[in-house]
């Protein structure tokens, strides 16, 4: 999976339920995708928010890996920290998270990636996963296929016999479906039922980033909650 900012509940629902998880960091960035921005809820609606990053290269040459944050114009993480400060201090588990959640966004790095996993490796260790993290670019993993032909490439790789895979993919994995049978790959899809759970507001809105989880029911119980909407199907 790239690695993505302030993930929502089912990417670490897949962490939890792998072996191995690979950051794959080695692909091009989609600016408008959800490494860059992704959700928090302000009185009652989503709010989007996004890292502004550094446009250096044309859209087909910059990688994930390569990608710089952008402080020219403001300081993005003292803005955003502010803004989640601000929103959820009254929420129920605001002096048990906050302190963590703000060493997570004052995180200091220039790349994306890296301040994209600093956040997903710690909030997954307080979560209590146990799963080895593996980032692609500090392999000598080198092939440049794409997509589907890139996951089994992946797998054939690292030696897995069994492919996990967010529903998202299907369509392309399917395509190429022979292919891994013929590797002796199985894949297996992520039905993720997202779980409700208590939230500041009068109306509850799925799909928030794990921020959001974290502030209204703190780390134990987080923890149960991603987990209480897993479900997977092999192919």
């Amino acid at each position: 999976m790239q690695p993505t900012f302030n993930p929502w509940l089912g990417y670490f629902d897949l962490i939890d339920y792998v072996d191995i998880f690979i950051f794959l960091d080695t692909v091009q960035l989609n600016q408008q995708s959800w490494q860059t921005r992704n959700k928090i809820k302000v009185q009652n609606k989503e709010l989007m928010v996004s890292i502004p990053i550094q446009k250096s290269k044309s859209k087909s040459e910059l990688l994930i890996k390569d990608t710089l944050i952008d402080f020219r114009k403001f300081n993005f993480r003292k803005k955003l920290y502010r803004t989640l400060e601000q929103n959820y201090k009254k929420s129920s588990y605001f002096m048990e998270v906050n302190e963590f959640i703000k060493e997570l966004v004052l995180y200091e790095t220039n790349f994306l990636s890296e301040y994209n996993i600093n956040i997903i490796k710690k909030i997954s260790d307080k979560l209590n996963i146990q799963t080895k993290f593996i980032i692609l670019s500090e392999t000598e993993y080198l092939a440049k296929n794409s997509k589907g032909k890139l996951v089994l490439s992946i797998c054939d790789y690292f030696g897995t016999k069994k492919y996990i895979s967010p529903l998202g993919s299907k369509e392309y994995l399917e395509k190429i479906k022979n292919d891994f049978i013929d590797k002796q790959v199985n894949i297996c899809y992520q039905y993720y039922n997202h779980p409700t759970y208590s939230q500041i507001g009068d109306k509850f809105i799925p799909y928030i980033g794990i921020f959001d989880l974290l502030y209204n029911e703190g780390f134990d119980n987080s923890s149960k909650i991603i987990k209480g909407g897993r479900k997977y199907e092999n192919r």
